[in-house]
């Protein structure tokens, strides 16, 4: 599975970025979508869904009730690369951290979130 930016940082990021099999809600003046959360650092993430917002679009997303605000930066068809306007409070990224941690524990969302990542449950 690629990961958006380099998992470990550097080049451009500096924050670590974690493959999260997250669900979250992006809403923009447009309205709100779901999302599937690709990967995530405190900086950013990488999004996947249908119909999200284009290139320089300002939104703000709710993960697991960590909400923040942000802009698109690039997008290639179904996927989004996000930056966050602030970086992720230390206890909001524990928190998604901790939810990734415990979902990758469960080997049917594991599964399905790899379909889903690869374009098999399209």
């Amino acid at each position: 599975m690629s990961t958006f930016g380099k998992s470990e940082g550097g080049g451009r990021r500096f924050a670590p970025r974690s493959a999260a099999p997250l669900v979250g809600l992006l809403t923009t003046m447009q309205g709100t979508r779901s999302a599937v959360i690709v990967d995530v650092s405190a900086t950013g993430a990488r999004l996947r869904g249908k119909d999200l917002p284009g290139k320089w679009s300002d939104f703000f997303i709710s993960l697991d009730g960590v909400v923040t605000f942000g802009t698109v930066q690039w997008e290639d068809g179904d996927e989004r690369g996000v930056e966050f306007d602030a970086r992720l409070d230390p206890g909001d990224e524990k928190i998604l951290l901790d939810k990734i941690r415990d979902a990758r524990g469960i080997p049917e969302f594991k599964a399905a979130f790899e379909d889903w990542t690869s374009g098999l449950a399209h």
